[in-house]
């Protein structure tokens, strides 16, 4: 696949360059309403010089386009928190065709799985672990697993996943865009575990409307469901009707118009003055004033707003303006008291601050209280494929600072922000609306960042187009729904990321995981393609271990001492390196719906369960065998190598055949362990395969990292055609209307 700068590619981002100096800047940025056109027309000047630079030959990552078996798939999360008491719905995340049949053994009382959705709901159990089996079948087959609730005070014990509406609307989203959003999420990427969806900012404009107590109501043109004080809850109902999580995002404070009628606060003697702390203004948006955190005014003020969200039936309040850039405040005695009425609220509700800082370095020192009281908060400010506040080296920057701090808690994830990946429309803010402008290799750098940070995965391109256009929806659901890269993000152990190499610039992290085995990502973030190495001794591993490309669900041979791979610029390659494993399984093992690893990966999750090391029955020998049947990285909660087969075990033979039952998912119930085998050497991928055309050379004994990439033909654009898009780029912006003028993301 070739995806080198193309004319079209290079028109869109001229005029992008061109809009920029006609929109009105947001006010975050703080700029006035002068003219920027010598800027934006520099800047196409400049964009034009980097295409025709450009056109020279670009090595570009190919990604595994390989559709989902027709096998049912159990897929992570494989723990899920739970707040005693409090509401809980979960939909089991699985793959394969339709129609699926799921249920459970040792569900918790007070909890309930509906067979025709997966959908479980009840009341959070009491404290405690609970190990339920799930069971998903279809015509195909079958496979089984363990999800472990974990009822406790951590509600995200993996990084939060959905959808937010501004990346593709801003602040105009409707209710039937955001069911219609819903719905697709439901049918495409909810099977890989993105189960929320968020409204972001303004829902309640322009009517801003309050209610007798000061508090914003929807904005009926915008929701017509929202009537009397009912707010968001029939929008909330409906969403839940589909198993997916429900949230908003607010300004941190409380509504001026509230502190100039002096509102009453809802459930206390308290008005509106007496919470207001109007000396505490956000930046770029004027509808609030701060809230005297601190003071029982205040607290009673957090308390009454975060009922009501109760009422309406959230599960996540997105809060803005909580880390301050002007100031380089974290307001913290609001954020205890929006901790405290969360926890009053009889709901339980995800937490996440907003945005995040545009110099990293001084929020780490609140650590300790952001793990308190958040359960995500954004460590950089807005992340944009075009005229970012925060571009991809301020994201790698920010995540540099974080990774060295000491202190961050598990099940609290630092968040890089939302994606701006696919189409962004059709009424996008920040630019105009279209396809993403991250190439192919800086999206798939992308994911492998935010999953092996790992960072909340929040996708803000339009769901619906990612079966409708047919020209980039199949690449960029093959990116969001790659079940091996997406296990590394959910994986149960639930570690924060460390860089382990950095050199120029090329990056090497590396992520601890369940089961003893761990997630490496090789980054180059230059301007030609680099070798990037790390011996397995840097990255804490003895011995040689099972090496298995992420994004190409491929395993590697030849890497006896580490890993060293010719990687493509502005590119990224991913891996797991799982324990070497022995016994007389040969070929995948045929466990009873075991959870296939990806050629026998460790399973997901804790101490060996009941599938053994080697699945049962092992077929024919060979040198570590092939991926049991249904392949994949094994994610399992119940289980340290999953029973999809084990890697190693008999001798002879150069790949063993698939065995029988092995699909992806966590520990299963089936399987029993090799008998005394002989250590397999590692296995063969494939026929030993060579690296992608312009990938780098061959190992000796295999496949490289086999990229699978292309490089392009060098031809640079005609100039003369060039120059001809540039002005008729600029004599296309008269006939777009102006930016509105709101707020950059929060």
């Amino acid at each position: 696949m070739d995806h080198s700068p193309n004319i079209a590619t290079i028109a869109s981002q001229i005029r992008r360059d061109i809009l920029a100096g006609v929109r009105r800047p947001h006010p975050r940025r703080g700029r006035t309403n002068r003219p920027l056109w010598p800027f934006a027309l520099a800047s196409a000047a400049l964009t034009l010089a980097f295409a025709c630079r450009a056109g020279a030959a670009q090595t570009t990552i190919s990604i595994s386009m390989a559709a989902a078996p027709t096998t049912p798939r159990l897929q992570p999360p494989f723990v899920v928190g739970a707040t005693p008491g409090k509401p809980f719905l979960f939909a089991i995340p699985a793959s394969g065709k339709a129609p699926l049949i799921f249920s459970t053994a040792n569900l918790p009382a007070g909890l309930a799985v509906a067979a025709s959705s997966g959908i479980i709901s009840g009341t959070g159990p009491a404290a405690g672990s609970y190990g339920v089996t799930v069971t998903v079948t279809n015509a195909s087959g079958s496979a089984t697993g363990t999800l472990t609730i974990a009822a406790g005070d951590t509600l995200r014990p993996t990084p939060p996943m959905g959808w937010n509406s501004y990346d593709s609307y801003g602040a105009s989203v409707k209710e039937s865009e955001v069911l219609a959003q819903a719905q697709a999420l439901k049918a495409t990427l909810q099977p890989y575990g993105w189960n929320t969806v968020v409204i972001d900012y303004r829902w309640y404009d322009p009517e801003d409307t309050l209610d007798a107590n000061g508090r914003y109501l929807p904005s009926p043109t915008k929701y017509p469901s929202a009537t009397g004080t009912n707010g968001l809850k029939t929008l909330a109902d409906e969403v839940h009707a589909l198993g997916l999580g429900f949230g908003i995002h607010i300004m941190r404070g409380i509504p001026r118009a509230a502190v100039t009628a002096n509102a009453p606060i809802a459930g206390s003697t308290y008005h509106a003055t007496d919470a207001a702390n109007t000396s505490d203004a956000c930046p770029w948006d004027q509808h609030m004033w701060g809230v005297q955190g601190a003071t029982a005014a205040g607290q009673a003020w957090y308390d009454a707003l975060f009922a009501q969200y109760a009422q309406w039936g959230l599960d996540f309040v997105k809060i803005d303006d909580m880390l301050n850039n002007t100031t380089k405040v974290y307001h913290q005695p609001e954020a205890d008291a929006i901790r405290a009425a969360v926890t009053k609220s009889g709901r339980a509700i995800v937490v996440s601050f907003s945005p995040g800082p545009d110099d990293p370095s001084w929020l780490p020192a609140s650590v300790g209280d952001l793990n308190t009281d958040a359960d995500m908060w954004r460590v950089v400010d807005d992340f944009w494929d075009y005229n970012a506040i925060t571009d991809l080296p301020g994201v790698f920057r920010a995540a540099g600072t974080w990774q060295g701090t000491s202190g961050l808690a598990a099940g609290h994830w630092p968040d890089t922000d939302m994606l701006p990946l696919g189409y962004l429309g059709p009424r996008c803010e920040w630019h105009a609306s279209g396809e993403t402008t991250f190439t192919h290799n800086q999206q798939v750098t992308i994911l492998s960042l935010w999953s092996i940070f790992p960072s909340p995965l929040i996708f803000g391109g339009n769901v619906q187009s990612l079966t409708t256009d047919t020209t980039t929806g199949p690449w960029t659901l093959a990116l969001l729904t790659n079940e091996e890269v997406l296990a590394v993000n959910q994986d149960s152990l639930g570690t924060h990321a460390k860089r382990v190499v950095q050199q120029g610039s090329t990056e090497v992290w590396a992520r601890d995981l369940s089961g003893g085995r761990k997630a490496v990502a090789l980054f180059n973030n230059g301007t030609a393609d680099a070798t990037v190495a790390v011996t397995y001794a840097q990255l804490g591993v003895t011995g040689t271990p099972v090496v298995r490309d992420l994004w190409q669900r491929a395993d590697v041979v030849g890497m006896t001492t580490g890993l060293s791979v010719n990687v493509p610029y502005g590119g990224a390659f991913m891996y797991t390196l799982s324990p070497a494993a022995t016994g007389s399984g040969g070929a995948g093992g045929a466990g009873t719906g075991g959870a296939g690893g990806g050629a026998g990966h460790a399973g997901g999750g804790g101490a060996p369960g009941a599938g053994g090391a080697s699945g049962h029955g092992g077929g024919a020998p060979g040198t570590g065998g092939a991926p049991g049947a249904g392949g994949g990285s094994g994610g399992g909660s119940g289980g340290a190598v999953a029973t999809g087969g084990a890697s190693g075990g008999g001798q002879g033979g150069t790949a063993g055949t698939p065995g029988a039952g092995g699909t992806s998912g966590p520990g299963t119930t089936g399987g029993q362990s090799g008998t005394a085998g002989t250590p397999g050497s590692g296995g063969v991928s494939g026929t030993g395969g060579s690296s992608g055309q312009g990938g780098g050379p061959p190992t000796s004994t295999g496949s490289q990292a086999g990229c699978s990439c292309t490089v392009s033909s060098g031809r640079s654009p005609d100039a003369a055609l060039l120059l001809a898009l540039v002005l008729g780029a600029a004599l296309g912006t008269g006939r777009r209307r102006p930016g509105s003028g709101r707020s950059a993301r929060p």
